[in-house]
């Protein structure tokens, strides 16, 4: 059965997924590995995707879908998808997050909105740790994925925040790009050699 196969980031990350805070780090912020998860949990019941970083590319579901059952549509409907653009929304929607339902969060992106420039650096931290306190105490009762990218030398300041987060998750997996990975790809020269 499909909720038995083991989810492809991780050999120790398999359906159902325990109730813990667990982080995925990497250069698009681990968003086609968690759209994916999200598609097979869907296949399973309710899943709460919050996107805070403009990342949730629902075709994206529905090809990951497709193999994996005959009524994509009807999985897709399990998916309450909800966007955030600022850090004081993010408080807010991880604020209406149901407790005790069990249903699993992905939280795309996390870090993007508490990056944001007009939003003072001592207030966003603030903000953060209030956050992701409301994140620890949904994961008491329900998973709850979080996706990161790594943070701009323009953001110095702020790299206390994936920091404090590394610190709280129960697992961490850092995504390797595939060039670091060994797996380089000749590129076609522009200029024909003489």
């Amino acid at each position: 059965m499909e909720s038995e196969r083991v989810f492809a980031m991780s050999k120790d990350l398999a359906l159902p997924l325990p109730n813990e805070l667990m982080v995925v780090y990497g250069v698009h912020a681990g968003a086609g590995r968690l759209l994916d998860l999200a598609a097979r949990l869907a296949l399973h019941g309710q899943v709460y995707l919050l996107d805070c970083g403009n990342r949730s590319n629902m075709y994206h579901v529905a090809r990951a879908l497709r193999p994996l059952t005959r009524d994509p549509a009807a999985a897709l409907k399990n998916i309450r998808l909800s966007r955030a653009f600022t850090c004081y929304q993010v408080f807010a929607l991880l604020g209406k997050v149901q407790l005790c339902t069990g249903v699993p969060v992905l939280i795309l992106d996390f870090l993007s909105t508490f990056l944001d420039e007009s939003v003072q650096a001592e207030e966003c931290t603030f903000l953060f740790e209030k956050t992701l306190m409301r994140v620890l105490r949904v994961s008491q009762f329900a998973p709850v994925v979080v996706s990161v990218k790594p943070l701009l030398s323009i953001s110095a300041e702020r790299v206390g925040l994936l920091t404090q987060l590394k610190g709280q998750a129960a697992h961490f997996w850092e995504e390797v790009p595939e060039m670091a990975a060994g797996i380089v790809q000749p590129q076609a020269s522009l200029f024909e050699e003489f």
